[in-house]
């Protein structure tokens, strides 16, 4: 085969792509950069190179040859020199890669790994993948000695009592699987209980232990917010008020512990946690590389239990690591010694949903997977809930009939204003006079309360309807109808790139460990009560005391009078208003407007065009990795 050098091939390469915006400056550097090492081959590699390092920045973990295999890229340019890219077919490209050098099939030190079914990844990502793939296989089969059979089967009738409705208890399933075993994924959608669940989880767990004082409870989450959430909900339950002290909830960082400038933590596979139980809640934001340093610094002898909503949007990182592990065929199919063990203990029968084990390998793997299907926040009547299951099954008729129909007062619809309109309806919706009335409070507490009962949500990012947009005409108008506004805080003056308004939401967008204030959390604009012509930055501790710091100080962040569903994800409010855009946009899908909706407890407000919500709720973005497969793929053909 003829072959060129490797600057020749990849500017042959850029040229054919060079008005597509497919590839990303990161993209072409790293498909020059594979080539340059490359021994031979270099056209197959630097496409190959550009290819996996795009998929990974739309949040895939590795590029699936057959894909792009046998197809042309095309280019829209008129140039006739602009050549075309023909990807090859996989078993020449996957040979050509196996020969280049950078590119292996295992073990080894290769860039790049291509598995055996036509999977390119970054070592890094397949590596991250496989510490994954064998910490559930391990941990899911090893199932732990009840040292006290008859306390578990009195612990579960006292805090699951049986329902009048006859119906199987999945709370009380989930209990079971958690107690007997040292993994568990427990999913299900807001208002199913899953922190209480857990809580009685513990409960039973700090029973059965011979010395429940010395139990060792970590609680985590990706984000400040959805770590205080979850300490409040098991505080609240009352349940483990045995204990020396409650347990407290803490960002996933923060409990790995971060190190300066390094993506490593210093609890790793040769440090562990000091836990003998970790809670891990809104698993569904932890991306691939978060998840499996997290399992690596898991003690052998401790018990994760993660918790999540395996239908809401993944990370913005790449993986989607929980939607990956929980198999929608295995999650009610149990094996016939767990079976058994649930008729011991609690007299009911799972027989009718016994299904073979999945494979020889991993008998008990789904033993481990519970979903909660029972929602205590809405009745099945709730138009909240039944929008939400329109669009989580991808029917888009019945979701948007749910809206228009005008008969709830739970879901609003309407049309999407034009651009020049956004800005006076925004006015008009109820929550901004709360912003603006609180502009001129001196009580964050007040405040903190507010974000959490009114939130603006937006599908993107920039445009006419995106976050910067909206958030930009809020602080406006905001900014109009005080008669105070030139009086910004000292710090901020001295510093002309700051620009602080009284009741401006910040937050966070980048870790600072020396101020202990991380991605997500949530500050607020007020003046200081002790001197109100100095403006301070406020933030509400996972233990509910607020603290404050100078303006100045703050790291990287945004204004979040409206914030990006993505952002939203770990918090909940009274009334959501949801913007759509007036385009069709690949982010827009199913997963991203299921998510929307259940942040709302009481109201949802949608504003959009027919044609966007319906081509959203059928869209469905399966991100590709080997998770799922690796795990799963015997389940397939017995299923």
């Amino acid at each position: 085969m003829a072959d060129k050098t490797p600057m020749q091939t990849f500017q042959e390469l850029q040229a054919a792509l060079a008005n597509r915006e497919l590839f990303t400056s990161i993209d072409a550097h790293f498909a020059r950069f594979m080539a340059g090492l490359a021994k031979n081959y270099f056209q197959h590699v630097s496409l190959a190179a550009a290819l996996v390092s795009h998929k990974i920045g739309e949040g895939n973990i590795c590029l699936d040859l057959a894909e792009y295999a046998g197809k042309s890229l095309h280019t829209n340019s008129t140039e006739m020199h602009v050549p075309e890219i023909s990807c090859p077919a996989v078993p020449e490209w996957s040979e050509c890669l196996l020969k280049s050098g950078v590119v292996a099939q295992g073990e080894g030190n290769t860039p790049l790994i291509l598995d055996r079914q036509s999977r390119l990844y970054l070592r890094r990502y397949w590596e991250y993948e496989n510490i994954i793939i064998r910490f559930i296989r391990e941990r899911a089969n090893s199932v732990i000695d009840i040292l006290n059979l008859s306390r578990l089967a009195r612990d579960l009738e006292d805090l699951f009592p049986p329902s009048s409705s006859g119906q199987t208890d999945w709370q009380k399933i989930a209990a079971l699987a958690a107690v007997s075993r040292s993994f568990c994924v427990i999913s299900g959608g807001p208002g199913t209980g899953k922190t209480t669940t857990v809580a009685k989880i513990l409960a039973i767990l700090l029973s059965q232990s011979e010395n429940p004082e010395k139990v060792r409870i970590l609680l985590g989450a990706p984000t400040g917010k959805a770590a205080s959430r979850l300490q409040e909900a098991i505080v609240s339950t009352g349940l483990l008020q045995g204990m020396p002290a409650p347990p407290k909830a803490s960002t996933l960082h923060r409990m790995l512990g971060t190190r300066p400038n390094s993506p490593y933590f210093r609890h790793n596979e040769s440090n562990h946690l000091a836990a003998d139980i970790i809670v891990i809640d809104e698993a569904s934001m932890v991306d691939l590389p978060l998840m499996a340093k997290l399992m690596q610094s898991v003690p052998i002898s401790a018990q994760l239990i993660l918790l999540g909503d395996r239908h809401q949007l993944a990370s913005v990182q790449p993986g989607s690591v929980l939607g990956d592990i929980c198999h929608s065929a295995t999650m009610k199919s149990f094996s016939d010694s767990f079976c058994r063990l649930t008729s011991e203990l609690t007299g009911d029968s799972l027989a009718p949903l016994l299904k073979y084990n999945v494979d020889q390998e991993s008998p008990f793997l789904q033993d481990s997977f519970i979903e909660l299907v029972q929602n205590y926040r809405f009745s099945p009547e709730s138009s909240i809930a039944r929008l939400a299951a329109a669009v989580k099954e991808g029917h888009a008729d019945a979701a948007f009939d749910i809206l228009h129909s005008g008969k709830h007062n739970e879901v609003v619809w309407s049309e999407l204003p034009p651009s020049a309109e956004i800005a006076p309806r925004l006015l008009r919706w109820p929550g901004f006079e709360h912003y603006a009335l609180l502009q001129h409070s001196l009580d964050p507490v007040a405040y903190f309360d507010v974000l959490d009962r009114f939130r603006i949500l937006c599908s993107l990012r920039s445009g006419p309807y995106g976050m910067e947009k909206i958030n930009t005409i809020l602080a406006r108008q905001i900014t109009r109808q005080s008669s105070d506004i030139a009086s910004r805080s000292h710090s901020a003056a001295s510093h002309p790139s700051l620009s602080f308004l009284p009741g401006q939401p910040l937050m966070v967008s980048r870790n600072d460990y020396n101020l202990q204030l991380f991605n997500g959390d949530i500050g607020v604009v007020l003046p200081d009560p002790l001197r109100h012509d100095v403006l301070r930055v406020f933030f509400k501790k996972d233990s509910g005391s607020i603290h404050d710091i100078a303006p100045a100080m703050l790291p990287e962040h945004e204004t979040v009078f409206a914030m990006t569903v993505h952002k939203s994800q770990g918090s909940e409010f009274d009334t959501v208003l949801l913007i759509l855009p007036d385009q069709d946009s690949p982010v827009l899908t199913r997963a991203l407007l299921y998510t929307a909706i259940t942040r709302a407890r009481h109201k949802v407000e949608i504003w959009g065009k027919k044609e966007i919500f319906r081509s959203a709720v059928k869209r469905q973005i399966t991100r590709t990795s080997g998770l799922s497969e690796a795990l799963w793929a015997a389940a397939a053909k017995v299923l």
